[in-house]
C-alpha cells in the first residue's frame, strides 16, 4: 500500500521520538523533505543540523566546510535533542573509518536523544549497519501535494484557466509518480497558452512518465493517442469502463471503494481489443505500459523472477497506471506442460497471478486474448480481473461507425458515400479489415489521380477475404465458449433501437423535480462519515466545528472526552468534547489536506464554545497556558497558507 506524505512524516516522528539513532531516508526530493522536516522537528522539540559535502554543516560550529569524518566527530559537540540530516553520505559508507564512526556514535545518540538521518536516493548501507540502520522509503507527492504544485503554477501563469473539480483531479492523477519538481515543469509546459483543459493536456502530462520505464526490455510506453471515440461500437464495454473510471476518484476512495483491478478482453482478431486498451488508458488519464509477458517467461533462469519484481515495482511506482498484457494467451500457451517440468516458470506465473489478485496500488490491468482455450483456469478466476468481455465481429451499426471513423481520420466526409449499403454488404468483416478496405480504396484512387468513389470502396471490399470465412470453425468455437463465460462488449442493437425510439417519443422517465436530500446527509445515513464530512463542508463552504458535530449527531456519536490541538503548539486548542472517532477522522482529513482549518471570529460559534479564553489571532509564539483558537473548516487553505494548521493531535480530556 502506497503511503501518503502525512503517514510518512508521522512514521518518522515516532521513530525519532522513540530514539532511533540511524535512519536512512530514501528519496530524490531533498528540498521537499528537508522543508517537511523543518516543520516537523519543532513540534517534537528537536533542533536541525544539515550537512552536505559541498556546503558542510549548517549551522557550523567552527565555520568552513567539513568532510564527513570531521563532521561526525563534531556531532557530540552539538546540544542534546538534535537531528542531523546528512545528504548523500552513501559514497563514504564504503569507507571502513566512516562506518566505524557511525557505530561508535550510536550509544551517545540514544542517550542524548539525537538521530542521524541519511538522505539519499540509494540504499547502499553496509552490512555492519544492518541491525542499527532503519530504512524509510519517503513517498512521492500525493494528490494533496500535487494540488499545491498546480495552484502555484496557475498563480504564476498569465490568463485564467477554467478548471472544475473533476478536471483538477484528472490533472493531478496524470502526474502522480513524478517528483514535485517534475510535476511543476510538466504543468508549466502543458498549461502554457491554454484557456481550457482538453484531453491533449492529460496526454501530454502522462507522457512525462515515459522516462520511468526506459531501459526495460519488458515494458513499452505508449502515448495516449486513441480515445473511446476512435472505437466503433462496443457500447457495453465503453459504458462499463466509464463507470469503473469513477472508482479511481478521491471521493470514491474516501468512501472505501477499492480501485478496479482490470479487465480481460477475449474475442475475434482485429475487432478492437488492442485499440480498447489504448482508449481505456486515455479515458482514465493513466500512462499505458505494455508488458511482454512472453519474453519474461522465456528469460534466463535466475533472472526472470527478479525481472518480474522490478516490472511490477515500476508499475506501482508510476501508478495510477494501465498495464497492458497483449495476447496473453500466447504467453500462457503450454503453461501446464512447462510448469510441471520447470519450477521457475511455475513460480513466476504463480507470483504474477497472486499479484493480479492482491495488488492494492491503482494499476488497472487490460489483458487481451484471441485463443481463450490456451488460458489457464487460474487466470480466469474472478478476483484476478473485475470482468471478462467478449469482443465479437461488429454488427451493422458498428460497421457503419467504423467506416465513418476511418473515412474521417483520412479527411473524407462519410456522408458523401453509401455507408449504409457498404455496411450491409460487409457482414462478417472485422474492424481491422474494414480499416484496410478504406485505406486500400484511398490509395487506389490517389494513385490514379482522382477522387475516392463508392466503386473504389466496393471493389476494395470484394478483394478482401474476411477472417470469418477463412477461420469460420475457430470463430464459431470461440463464440460458443464465450456465450456462457463472458459479457458481450456489444449491447444488443435491437434493445438500443427500442430505447432510442422511446427517448425520441418522450416516453423515458425523467426523475428530475424530486426533492433530494443533501449529499452529505445521505452519506451519513449510510455510514460514510468520512465522505459526509467533506461533502458537508463543500455544501456550506465555511463550517464551524460545533455545527458540524451537531449536524452529524443523528448519524454518528460525536460527543466524548477527546479534543484536537495543533501539533506545533499543543496549548492551542481547536475543539473539545468530541468522540475519539470524530477527532481521528478530522485529524486525518486535515493532515491529508482534504479539508483546511481557517481562523475565524469567535462570534461565528455563538454561545457554543470551549471553557477556555478565545484567541483573537493565531499566536506568534508558543502559549504558556491553553487557549481556544476559533477555526472554520473549508475546502481551501487560508491566505497565509495551511502549514501550522495542517497537523493536529488528539488529546484526552479530564472529566
Amino acid at each position: 500500500m502506497l503511503r501518503s506524505t502525512a503517514a510518512a512524516l508521522e512514521d518518522l516522528r515516532t521513530r525519532i521520538v522513540s530514539g532511533y539513532p540511524l535512519i536512512l531516508l530514501r528519496t530524490y526530493e531533498e528540498e521537499r523533505w528537508e522543508a517537511a522536516l523543518a516543520e516537523l522537528l519543532p513540534e517534537i522539540e528537536r533542533g536541525l543540523v544539515t550537512w552536505s559535502a559541498t556546503a558542510g554543516a549548517q549551522p557550523a560550529l567552527n565555520g568552513g566546510r567539513t568532510g564527513p569524518q570531521e563532521f561526525l566527530s563534531q556531532v557530540r559537540e552539538y546540544p542534546d535533542d538534535h537531528v542531523f540530516l546528512l545528504k548523500d553520505l552513501h559514497p563514504w559508507l564504503k569507507d571502513a573509518a566512516v562506518v566505524r564512526q557511525l557505530r561508535d556514535l550510536i550509544p551517545e545518540l540514544r542517550s542524548r536523544r539525537q538521530s542521524l538521518l541519511l538522505m539519499s536516493p540509494l540504499d547502499e548501507s553496509p552490512v555492519e549497519l544492518a541491525k542499527d540502520l532503519s530504512v524509510v522509503e519517503l513517498p512521492l507527492p500525493g494528490l494533496d501535494e500535487m494540488r499545491e504544485v498546480l495552484r502555484s503554477v496557475r498563480a504564476e501563469r498569465p490568463g485564467d484557466l477554467r478548471l472544475d473539480e473533476r478536471q483538477e483531479e484528472h490533472l493531478l492523477k496524470a502526474v502522480l509518480g513524478l517528483t514535485a519538481q517534475e510535476a511543476r515543469k510538466a504543468f508549466a509546459r502543458s498549461l502554457q497558452g491554454r484557456e481550457e483543459v482538453t484531453d491533449e493536456i492529460y496526454a501530454e502530462l502522462v507522457a512525462e512518465k515515459r522516462h520511468m520505464v526506459q531501459g526495460s526490455d519488458l515494458l513499452e510506453f505508449f502515448d495516449l493517442d486513441e480515445s473511446l471515440d476512435d472505437i466503433g461500437g462496443l457500447e457495453g464495454l465503453k459504458e462499463w469502463i466509464e463507470q469503473r473510471s469513477e472508482a479511481f476518484s478521491a471521493d470514491a476512495q474516501a468512501r472505501g471503494i477499492s480501485s478496479p483491478k482490470g479487465v480481460l478482453l477475449a474475442g475475434v482478431q482485429g475487432c478492437g481489443k488492442s485499440l480498447s486498451a489504448k482508449a481505456i488508458a486515455r479515458l482514465l488519464g493513466f500512462p499505458l505500459v505494455r508488458m511482454d509477458l512472453s519474453n519474461l517467461l522465456e528469460s534466463t533462469r535466475g533472472t526472470s523472477e527478479q525481472n518480474l519484481r522490478e516490472v511490477l515495482h515500476v508499475m506501482e511506482t508510476i501508478a495510477p497506471s494501465v498495464l497492458w498484457l497483449e495476447e496473453i494467451d500466447k504467453a500462457f500457451a503450454g503453461f501446464d506442460e512447462e510448469s510441471s517440468q520447470d519450477a521457475t516458470v511455475s513460480r513466476i506465473v504463480g507470483r504474477f497471478l497472486t499479484w493480479l489478485q492482491e495488488h492494492t496500488a491503482p494499476v488497472f490491468v487490460v489483458a487481451t486474448a484471441n485463443n481463450v482455450a490456451k488460458l489457464p483456469p487460474e487466470l480466469l478466476r474472478r478476483g484476478r480481473f473485475d470482468d471478462l468481455f467478449f469482443v465479437d465481429l461488429p454488427n451493422f451499426y458498428e460497421r457503419r461507425a467504423i467506416y465513418e471513423i476511418h473515412l474521417k481520420k483520412r479527411g473524407w466526409k462519410p456522408d458523401m458515400y453509401d455507408i449504409e449499403g457498404l455496411s450491409n454488404r460487409s457482414e462478417g468483416y472485422s474492424g481491422a479489415e474494414i480499416e484496410q478496405i478504406v485505406n486500400s480504396a484511398i490509395i487506389e484512387s490517389y494513385s490514379q489521380g482522382r477522387m475516392l468513389t463508392d466503386e473504389d470502396l466496393e471493389q476494395s471490399r470484394d478483394l478482401t477475404v474476411p477472417l470469418s470465412v477463412t477461420m469460420e470453425d475457430k470463430i464459431f468455437a470461440l463464440r460458443e465458449w464465450a456465450r456462457t463465460r463472458c459479457r458481450p462488449a456489444t449491447v444488443d442493437s435491437r434493445l438500443a433501437q427500442v430505447m432510442d425510439e422511446e427517448e425520441r417519443r418522450g416516453e423515458a422517465v425523467d426523475p428530475r423535480g424530486v426533492l433530494q436530500k443533501p449529499k452529505w446527509q445521505e452519506l451519513a445515513e449510510y455510514g460514510q462519515i468520512n465522505a459526509a464530512i467533506v461533502e458537508h463542508v463543500r455544501f456550506h463552504d465555511h463550517v464551524t466545528l460545533d455545527r458540524l458535530l451537531s449536524d452529524l449527531a443523528p448519524h454518528q456519536e460525536t460527543g466524548g472526552d477527546f479534543g484536537l490541538v495543533l501539533r506545533s503548539d499543543t496549548k492551542v486548542v481547536v475543539w473539545t468534547r468530541m468522540s475519539r472517532e470524530i477527532a481521528d477522522l478530522l485529524a486525518d482529513l486535515v493532515s491529508g489536506k482534504r479539508l483546511f482549518l481557517n481562523p475565524c471570529a469567535a462570534d461565528a460559534y455563538g454561545g457554543r464554545r470551549p471553557a477556555l479564553p478565545a484567541l483573537e489571532a493565531p499566536p506568534e509564539e508558543k502559549l504558556d497556558r491553553p487557549g481556544w483558537l476559533p477555526m472554520a473548516l473549508r475546502l481551501v487553505p487560508p491566505p497565509e497558507g495551511s502549514g501550522r494548521y495542517s497537523r493536529l493531535a488528539r488529546i484526552k480530556l479530564g472529566k
